[in-house]
């Protein structure tokens, strides 16, 4: 298994390879108590860089969370279900922020 590979546990979904960026934000997701369900999706690959910019947009979307994490040169999308998710938002945006990513904030 890769070290950018998770399954098992909150983690579902045919898709358990992660981009590095979104391996970070994943395991920070995966120790709320909060979060139920990690599905990660696609990976996008061979974008243009980012000249090293690593981030995630976080967006609300009903009892779900959307994390767009941004690489290097690849992109993939994350959701995250939790029971609170106020409180869940806030842990993830707090722990991607003290991994050095960027952070942003979206409306639905």
């Amino acid at each position: 298994m890769s070290k950018h590979s998770r399954s098992g546990g909150k983690y579902t979904g045919n898709h358990t390879t992660l981009i590095p960026a979104a391996s970070i934000v994943c395991d920070i997701a995966a120790a709320c108590p909060s979060v139920t369900k990690i599905t990660p999706g696609y990976i996008k690959a061979g974008l243009k860089s980012a000249n090293g910019h690593r981030r995630v947009k976080i967006t609300e979307k009903g009892n779900a969370i959307m994390l767009s994490v941004r690489d290097n040169a690849s992109h993939q999308e994350v959701y995250v279900y939790a029971s609170d998710v106020k409180s869940a938002k806030l842990a993830i945006a707090q722990g991607a922020k003290d991994k050095g990513l960027n952070v942003g904030f979206s409306s639905e």
